[in-house]
């Protein structure tokens, strides 16, 4: 007859949850991860930190789904549409406390994850800015003054004292982020979850941060459309700030 105690010596122990969540969406960026994912392990062993990384594949005809796994992340499937979609796959697959989202294509260095986590209990949102004293942005002019816009745009419609609401390089808690029913599927998610935690009374916080071009393949943003969903948005966001 087996013991109590023998089933417990006998049970497999419980897997611990990873520190940090990686959210990477990808469209078509096989060469930028090749590059990209072993510099986020190098970052990620330097910190000792113990951490997943899930890049959110939204169909792409490259080699994304095989290349990722052999460089030790895991890939999963995108359900709904857009940027937005992505991040919605990406937090509810993530499991560690702290999740962190940057894009694919190199103008994310992994090295700021070390900014991120030296402040992940200042905030319930850290934002890589561009535009706070000490960022910086390589980008053509005509797209900085757009980006300009943008973000003053929403920050002074909607109260926020923020500079870079559109970055999409951000450590967030995750507990505060499950809590959000998102609704953008666009680019303009980000937004979205920046008026909804500050309505909530969350802390969100900027850290400067040099953002650089991509290093290969084109951008996923289309100007005219994303445009109407970033107006569209604004008018929701105005209503949802502004209604109590």
């Amino acid at each position: 007859m087996t013991s109590s105690n023998q089933l417990i010596l006998e049970s497999k122990p419980e897997t611990q949850p990873p520190d940090l969540s990686i959210v990477i969406p990808a469209l078509n960026e096989a060469e930028n991860l090749k590059s990209l994912l072993p510099l986020i392990h190098e970052v990620l062993e330097e910190l000792g930190v113990t951490a997943e990384v899930i890049v959110v594949d939204g169909g792409s005809a490259d080699d994304t789904r095989l290349i990722v796994p052999v460089l030790g992340a895991r890939v999963v499937e995108q359900i709904e549409r857009g940027y937005g979609g992505a991040l919605l796959v990406g937090f509810a697959t993530a499991q560690a406390p702290y999740v962190a989202t940057m894009d694919a294509d190199l103008s994310h260095p992994p090295m700021f994850l070390e900014d991120f986590w030296r402040e992940r209990r200042n905030s319930d949102v850290l934002i890589a800015s561009r535009y706070i004293p000490g960022g910086r942005a390589d980008m053509a002019l005509g797209r900085r003054m757009l980006s300009t816009i943008l973000n003053r745009t929403y920050s002074v419609l909607l109260g926020l004292k923020l500079r870079d609401v559109s970055s999409g390089f951000r450590m967030y808690d995750r507990r505060l982020i499950a809590t959000l029913d998102l609704r953008a599927r666009d680019f303009d998610v980000l937004e979205e979850i920046l008026v909804k935690i500050h309505v909530q009374g969350g802390h969100i916080k900027e850290v400067p941060f040099h953002y650089r071009v991509r290093q290969s393949g084109k951008s996923h943003a289309k100007l005219l459309k994303f445009g109407w969903a970033y107006a569209r948005t604004l008018l929701r966001m105005c209503r949802l700030r502004y209604s109590k």
